[in-house]
């Protein structure tokens, strides 16, 4: 089976063993070591090769037949897709619930046996009554030809077994794993169920991030009388008529649990199920709990290396099992007692049960309490992303971050997508990437954001790791010199990294966060697809150290196909992340809270913020900023954040705004004004966050300090953020978050008011920029239309614009000015033209007037034809009167053909709804027939099943009479031939046959 496909195992079980009188000891061995030998697992086959042979139950023993499954085969409402596993009980297939369209795992029992299968649905039994999200679910229990099964959920993920394979893993990662299944055991107790085969094989961390414990089957139940306790013989270990018990067999103790049975794995079995005479409880299983932990802190088993059937020393209970501490010095004193406690050999020295266990690893778990918070530093971290230092206050994502470190395992390229709001930076920065670190591999983490110039950033990133520049002249010029080697060589990135990782046996994470600044702030296309090129160098394999991943608004995603062979690589590498659940929200608003000694005044203060919180978009930045202000205004003396102080901000919806506005009111008028354009400028025309250079926002006044001032008051009131580092742009500032502008009304005004000036003025920025990277080439400055826009821009906008877009609209007016210049001297040049045009008329007048009297001849016959002229105006309106007179006949006539077309629409609208409703009816018909004839077949079914039964009934009568008869007939004759006996003796004679 492969890694990725995991589901409630069949297991090679335990084949009848007895051992009567003196143990040979080597038998034992040899036997215990064939009865738990692993069965392998089957692998899937590459894609694209035959399918696998039908499988074949064959049972032969007497009575029994062959009972053939393959793919295709349909059980009631599921299709068999491929077969899983197989083992010497049982096999599990793939299967697809065709009523519910979901995939199931089916797990078939290979037998006949009334008993077996007794046992296989007390499994069943069992596993349903656990209801619990870390326990497999079971869907329904059938018969198949005589042979039960079992449909389970099917899960996708990976064994535990693969976490124990690596190295000590630390400890807040180890209790991370253990939790949830402590949490499942619990359910199980209290159903009155012990497990007793708890073992890494049994527990699944799946694909999104859950963990799942699988197979009850063996487990006990607490109900009914206990076994009857075994003697343990002198060196060695009584096991008294051990029978095979299927995987899937519940055993009921007092009912179908066999005297010494012995069950279980033996690097997981607690000292009483080595059959030394103490009962099986609950305390087994955590035992088992105990070895699990022992073997993820410490690397290995506490009786390495011991193996197979020498490991019965752990049912000698006055040898203690060996100290964590004593294999791993590092573990925490504390959770290294906890461990201790757990593989206590006297059942009665562990826990007392999987709550109390539960409660004494909770304090261990990633960011629990791992550090002191200062006398009043805030728990949450407000408007501001979190970061890797964060990670001790970062919660509510836990599951995520599971699926998302299986994921990276197998795909050297992921895209964490969401809508803004949901957390996707916090979640790489202080989720994924602190898990990376603290599971037992090194790993390093850079974090790039593209900004207007990605590959300068990339550059900067990457250039401290390959030079050894003293200087910052020297660092500017090799950053220069890489960003003109990766147009040419976009590869160059990924071999430099994948190299210094190899050299330092350590990964590298590249975390490209807002991504969708490549497409927001990058005009050049060119420059978009190098840097896309890059990345795709540098995430080019699964076998490599590196891994990228990306953070990507949704809306964002069409973007991407802009370089083909990049999104062909990261669509098989999306990780979609949605808003927290309930309890993930919970849990980022309690449990920070907590960690600082406080707790929220009552239980519907936390409901309403959440309930509040579930319907809001950007749920995150608001819950911590919203709990910030509430944390402000906290009752220290009662250690308390109350009801008052959340109502007194307004709640929720109204925390973010009135902070923004309350900030707005401090200011001055002018300072105001200031402010809005400042804002206007960080918000791009999709209405994203854009990235500015402190010095570009200086520009906006002529007053430069007062600029200054403003984004340190407002970086102070935690609406910007300042980022300072290397690349071209230096010192930039942006919104603290997105949610600011779909959340705050007065910035939703500014915008609408400016949307046209919007757009204007991130055109006349590109341009602006384009103008200055070529020189002031004058080619480049707008004409025509755009500068009437320009004009009018200039005409109605009243804030500052940066220098060089004043420069620009300066270049633009100033060739504008020298075009006029150019229209009035070709009109001068047209007016002399004219005065000589003027010099030759009066030249040509005389010879005009000689021709003045043929024109006045000319003009009298011009008259007579005006007059006919005249006539034929008259009759024309005439006929232009007539013509009007038609068209409004003509008019009237159309305006009834449309009435009478509406008429008729309306009249063929009622026919179509009334041929609906007949089509409705005969739809209902036609499902009632086709139900009535599902039900005579049903019934057809049914009645043959009964009539088989009957003969069946019939046969069975005639042979238990035929069988009285022959034991009369054999019973007579034995009397005759006792009384000829006594005759022939005189005498009486014992009857030995009765």
């Amino acid at each position: 089976m492969k890694n990725n496909e995991a589901i409630a195992p069949s297991r090679t079980l335990p084949r009848p063993m007895a051992v009567a009188g003196a143990l040979d000891e080597r038998r034992v061995a040899a036997e215990l070591e064939a009865l738990y030998e692993p069965v392998p697992a089957q692998e899937e086959p590459p894609p694209g090769t035959p399918a696998p042979s039908p499988s074949s139950f064959d049972d032969t023993r007497p009575g029994k037949r062959v009972q053939k499954l393959r793919p295709g085969v349909h059980l009631q409402h599921y299709e068999l897709i491929r077969e899983l596993g197989s083992g010497g009980m049982g096999t599990v297939f793939l299967a697809r619930d065709v009523r519910l369209g979901r995939r199931v795992a089916i797990k078939f029992l290979h037998t006949q046996d009334s008993e077996l299968t007794q046992r296989f649905i007390l499994e069943a039994r069992a596993t349903a009554r656990c209801s619990h999200e870390n326990i497999v679910i079971i869907h329904e229990v059938g018969e198949y030809e005589n042979s039960p099964f079992m449909v389970l959920e099917y899960l996708q993920g990976q064994p535990l077994t693969k976490v124990l394979d690596t190295a000590q893993l630390p400890p807040a990662r180890a209790v991370e794993l253990m939790v949830p299944v402590i949490k499942a055991l619990a359910c199980a107790h209290e159903q009155g169920i012990v497990h007793r085969d708890l073992k890494p094989e049994n527990i699944i961390v799946t694909d999104a991030g859950a963990i799942k414990v699988l197979d009850f089957g063996i487990a006990k139940t607490l109900r009914g009388a206990e076994a009857p306790d075994l003697a343990a013989l002198p060196g060695s270990l009584a096991l008294l008529g051990a029978r095979g018990v299927p995987s899937g067999g519940l055993q009921e103790m007092g009912e179908l649990t066999h005297a010494g049975a012995f069950m279980g794995t033996m690097a997981y079995m607690s000292p009483e199920q080595w059959g030394i005479g103490i009962p099986v409880d609950h305390r087994t299983d955590i035992w088992a709990v105990g070895i699990l932990l022992f073997q993820m802190l410490a690397g290995k088993h506490p009786l390495e290396p011991l193996r197979g059937p020498q490991l019965m020393v752990t049912g000698i209970l006055d040898d203690p099992m060996p100290r964590l501490q004593q294999m791993a010095p590092g573990v925490p004193a504390d959770l290294a007692a906890v461990v201790d406690r757990c593989l206590r050999k006297h059942k009665e020295e562990r826990f007392p049960d999987a709550n109390a266990l539960l409660r004494a690893l909770e304090p261990f778990l990633p960011g629990r309490f791992s550090r002191e918070l200062g006398l009043d530093e805030s728990p949450y971290a407000g408007l501001s992303s979190f970061q890797e230092a964060d990670a001790d206050r970062f919660f509510g994502r836990t599951r995520e971050i599971a699926a998302l470190v299986n994921r990276i395992q197998d795909r050297p390229l992921l895209a964490v997508v969401g809508p803004s709001g949901t957390g996707k930076s916090s979640f790489v920065r202080a989720g994924l990437v602190p898990v990376l670190k603290r599971s037992g591999t090194a790993w390093d983490a850079l974090v790039i954001r593209p900004g207007r110039h990605p590959l300068s950033a990339l550059a900067s990133t990457v250039a401290p790791l390959m030079s050894s520049t003293t200087t910052v002249e020297e660092d500017i010029q090799e950053q220069e010199r890489l960003m003109e080697r990766l147009y040419a060589e976009p590869g160059y990135v990924g071999s430099v990294l994948r190299s210094r990782a190899r050299r330092q046996k350590r990964k590298i994470l590249v975390f490209v966060d807002q991504f969708e600044e490549l497409y927001t702030l990058v005009p050049d296309a060119r420059e978009r697809l190098a840097f896309t090129a890059c990345l795709s160098g540098i995430a080019d394999d699964a076998t490599s150290p590196i891994r990228v991943i990306l953070s990507i608004r949704s809306d964002f995603l069409d973007r991407v196909p802009e370089d083909e062979q990049f999104m062909a690589e990261l669509s098989q590498g999306l990780f979609f992340l949605t808003s927290p659940s309930r309890e993930g929200l919970r849990d980022a608003l309690v449990q920070p809270a907590e960690m600082a000694g406080y707790q929220f005044e009552t239980p519907t203060l936390v409901d309403n913020m959440l309930e509040h919180l579930e319907a809001t978009q950007g749920a995150l930045p608001l819950l911590q900023f919203a709990a910030t202000q509430l944390w402000e205004a906290r009752d220290k003396k009662n250690q308390r954040l109350t009801v008052s102080a959340y109502k007194s901000m307004g709640g929720i919806v109204g925390a973010l705004a009135s902070h923004a506005d309350s900030v707005l009111a401090s200011l001055s008028a002018q300072e105001r004004a200031l402010v809005r354009a400042l804002w206007l400028r960080l918000v791009t025309p999709e209405r994203t966050r854009a990235l500015v250079a402190v010095d570009e926002l200086r520009e906006l006044t002529k007053d430069t300090a007062e600029m200054q001032r403003l984004i340190d008051h407002l970086v102070q009131a935690r609406l910007l953020v300042v980022q300072t580092g290397g690349g071209a742009l230096g010192a930039t500032v942006e919104i603290v978050h997105e949610s600011l502008i779909h959340s705050w009304p007065t910035l939703k005004r500014w915008l609408d008011e400016g949307q046209e000036d919007s757009a204007f003025l991130e055109q006349l920025r590109h341009a602006a920029r384009q103008w200055q990277a070529n020189n002031q080439d004058t080619n480049l400055l707008w004409r025509g239309e755009l500068v009437d826009e320009a004009a009018r821009f200039q005409r109605r906008f009243r804030g500052e614009l940066p220098k060089l877009q004043r420069d620009f609209l300066a270049a633009v007016s100033a060739q504008a000015r020298k075009g006029r210049w150019r229209r009035r001297a070709l009109v001068a040049v047209g007016t002399t033209f004219l005065g000589l045009l003027v010099i030759a008329a009066v030249v040509a007048l005389v010879v005009i007037r000689s021709s003045q009297r043929e024109a006045q001849r000319q003009a009298a016959a011009a008259q007579a034809a005006e007059a006919v002229a005249r006539g034929a105006e008259t009759a024309a309106r005439a006929a232009e009167a007539e013509a009007r007179q038609r068209l409004a006949e003509v008019q009237a006539k159309e305006l009834e053909r449309q009435k009478a077309q509406k008429a008729a629409e309306e009249a063929n609208a009622r026919v179509e709804l009334s041929n609906a409703e007949l089509l409705r009816k005969n739809d209902e018909l036609i499902l009632a027939l086709q139900r009535a004839q599902v039900a005579r077949k049903r019934a057809k079914t049914a009645r043959k099943r009964a009539e088989r039964s009957a003969v069946t009934a019939r046969d069975a009568q005639e042979d238990a009479i035929r069988a009285a008869r022959e034991l009369s007939t054999l019973l007579h004759r034995e009397q005759q031939r006792a009384q000829r006996l006594q005759s022939q003796l005189g005498g009486p004679v014992i009857e030995v046959l009765k």
